[in-house]
């Protein structure tokens, strides 16, 4: 029922992540059906596994809520970064048209800061995120002088590291930490995006979140908890 729903909120049935839960509910139901046939060692081992995971689960998940604290005095940012998403063709997606009207909201409130849309082109994407991202910004009245675009990213960390290029290139190689630098992206994504910022050398930056549409909260949530896992793996 969530996979049709989001189906149905999205208006399309192709998206990748939430066959998730298609599958999962396939599972569980197979699962409930067939238990009673299980070798009791084998089902207590699967009750078990799945303890120990939901309490990974969990914390993990705590502290990607950790991320979505507001901060409580709104900071002046020389610049700051909204972090791209998927483009449908020509079209923004939910989540990014919410990081970009987070972001014009605050370069409505401090003229003097400038941004940088961050975002190279999917395969299926017919053009750069940040491309599209720009466009977007200057429709909502956002003076296209103050807007950069970092086109060739493909990941959170590449937005991050080509964005610092590009910021630095534009204070005409001054240390980019004498200037304080926004992060624009949606709120679950905050934490990840934040540990990653500090890994690139940003060092401590202004959170600015967006939103996310309420039905798709859990699923966000879901995939984001493997984005960590991902990120902390690549660490390793």
């Amino acid at each position: 029922m969530y996979y049709v729903s989001i189906c149905l909120y999205l208006r399309r049935w192709n998206t990748v992540f939430p066959r998730l839960w298609l599958v999962l509910g396939t599972m569980l139901c197979l699962f409930g059906w067939k238990k009673n046939l299980l070798d009791k060692g084998l089902l207590a081992g699967i009750y078990a596994f799945c303890a120990v995971f939901l309490a990974f689960f969990i914390v993990v998940e705590l502290l990607i809520l950790s991320g979505m604290r507001k901060s409580l005095k709104e900071e002046e940012c020389g610049y700051i970064i909204v972090l791209g998403a998927k483009v449908d063709g020509l079209r923004l997606t939910r989540a990014l048209r919410q990081r970009l009207d987070a972001a014009a909201l605050y370069l409505g409130r401090h003229s003097s800061a400038r941004v940088i849309v961050s975002g190279g082109q999917g395969r299926d994407e017919m053009v750069t995120e940040a491309f599209a991202m720009s466009e977007y910004l200057a429709g909502r009245g956002i003076d296209r002088s103050r807007i950069l675009k970092e086109e060739r990213s493909t990941t959170t960390w590449e937005n991050l590291i080509l964005s610092r290029k590009i910021l630095k290139e534009d204070q005409n190689g001054a240390p980019y930490g004498t200037v304080k630098v926004g992060i624009v992206t949606n709120n679950f994504h905050m934490y990840r995006a934040r540990e990653l910022a500090k890994r690139a050398g940003y060092g401590n930056v202004y959170t600015i979140l967006a939103p996310v549409s309420r039905i798709m909260f859990v699923n966000y949530m879901t995939r984001e908890f493997f984005g960590v896992l991902k990120m902390w793996m690549q660490s390793i």
